[in-house]
């Protein structure tokens, strides 16, 4: 009911204080996993890179190591916390095709993962779901992994040492620039967010060619990954057949079980 101004009849009105008005607001404040219901697997996969790299951070520390402000990682701790190293995955060390992508080697190359990992997240885990997004993650960097070992097997010289979630950095690249295509509804608005991504995996491509000592194989690996799981992953949102689904689950163990067999000289 609406009150006169001045009218003595009026009854008193209802007087709201600072501590209920702030509760009324708190009431209607989204909590944190409701705000980020949709992006939950990209912050747990972000704060558990972040955790190893202050890991790697204290280790080094410990051991002596001058890091600079950019905490350059030695070389030695990258390959004791599980660096795709060739000869040791030779040895045995199959962990070496998950591990790296959790590992960065310095400040820089973590921040520029993880920006490009939060950029991506949160629409590939809407569409995707969850579950789906993490095998996304796990497949992108398996196959990038196992393609920057083959590479360097293949290369022979002196084995190098690679680490890096860009593996699976680029899986994501091309899942996004695949939406366009696999996507069963809204595929226009997909088609101009999967151009912009274009040009993103392109620069980068480039990027990658042109700066000495990053991994061109784990990144064009990583690539591959992506449109392997893209078409493997169980997503009710794409559109791709149950049969295809099938057949490329198959090809890929496949080829990561000839990868681990050749690595362990059972081929």
């Amino acid at each position: 009911m609406p009150y006169k101004v001045n009218d003595p009849d009026a009854p008193a009105r209802p007087v709201i204080d600072d501590e209920q008005l702030k509760r009324m607001m708190n009431a209607n404040t989204p909590g944190f996993f409701e705000r980020n219901r949709f992006r939950l697997v990209t912050l747990v996969l972000i704060a558990l890179n972040v955790i190893v790299f202050a890991a790697e951070a204290a280790i080094s520390l410990l051991a002596g190591a001058r890091m600079g402000v950019s905490l350059d990682i030695p070389t030695r701790v990258l390959v004791d916390m599980g660096a795709m190293y060739a000869p040791l995955v030779q040895a045995g060390e199959l962990f070496r095709f998950v591990t790296p992508m959790f590992l960065h080697m310095d400040l820089m190359h973590l921040g520029f993962n993880m920006v490009a990992l939060f950029s991506v997240g949160e629409v590939l885990e809407r569409v995707l779901g969850r579950g789906n997004f993490l095998a996304l993650y796990f497949v992108g960097g398996i196959t990038g992994n196992a393609v920057s070992y083959m590479a360097d097997v293949l290369a022979g010289g002196m084995p190098t040492v690679s680490a890096g979630a860009s593996t699976s950095v680029f899986a994501l690249f091309v899942a996004v620039a695949l939406l366009g295509v696999l996507h069963k509804g809204n595929r226009h608005v997909f088609a101009q967010y999967s151009k912009s991504m274009l040009a993103i995996i392109g620069i980068n491509v480039v990027y990658t060619f042109l700066v000495p000592g990053i991994s061109v194989s784990g990144h064009l690996g990583g690539a591959l990954g992506g449109l392997i799981a893209m078409l493997m992953i169980p997503a009710k949102n794409l559109r791709v057949p149950n049969g295809v689904r099938v057949v490329v689950a198959v090809l890929w163990i496949a080829a990561m079980a000839w990868v681990v067999a050749a690595a362990l000289g059972l081929g």
